[in-house]
């Protein structure tokens, strides 16, 4: 079965042009030709006392520059981890669902924690993560929620070096306040 293909929903868009992300954060590659698959992951966290959610970090990485900081994961990190997930996740069974559903709506396949099945409204933090070609999603193991429960948990299993992999990613890339840069953010789960 071919990916379902939908127009890329607004939850996805970039925070500053509220618009689909026109480049790749790493390279500057431009996304929206169509000519190179991207996934985009968003990051967010809510303030109950507030009753506000906030986007902490959102942005768009090109396959070959997702691919080649997934490389730079140490093995024994990517070997955790795909542990942990597999555990807990069925991305077949998922894949399965998501292209067999009779309507297309991305919005409901992001309602839910893809690990704890916690409902988003519930999480205090978040990410979102879909894949891309151009102005359209597709709809393969993606788009899925991960709460932050989860990805602390990813965190956990990963090595020192590759941890500090992902903070260079980190630094090199967004200015995040001290607060959430206890975890690094970056493609843990995709």
């Amino acid at each position: 079965m071919l990916p379902h293909r939908v127009p890329i929903p607004s939850t996805f868009h970039a925070e500053d042009t509220e618009a689909p992300f026109e480049e790749c954060l790493a390279c500057e590659r431009p996304l929206q030709t169509g000519s190179v698959d991207y996934i985009i992951e968003k990051g967010y966290r809510a303030y109950e006392a507030y009753d506000v959610e906030e986007t902490i970090f959102g942005y768009a990485l090109c396959m070959p520059c997702h691919a080649s900081l997934s490389q730079s994961f140490s093995a024994l990190s990517r070997r955790r981890c795909r542990a942990y997930l597999e555990e807990r996740v069925n991305l077949r069974e998922r894949t399965e669902w998501l292209l067999e559903a009779e309507s297309v709506d991305p919005s409901r396949w992001t309602q839910h924690c893809i690990v704890h099945d916690t409902p988003r409204a519930e999480l205090r933090e978040y990410q979102l993560l879909a894949h891309c070609r151009g102005d359209e999603m597709l709809v393969t193991h993606l788009p899925l929620a991960i709460g932050g429960p989860a990805v602390e948990a990813l965190v956990e299993r990963l090595s020192n070096e590759t941890r500090d992999e992902l903070g260079g990613f980190r630094d090199e890339h967004f200015g995040l306040p001290p607060e959430v840069q206890r975890q690094p953010q970056g493609p843990v789960f995709a």
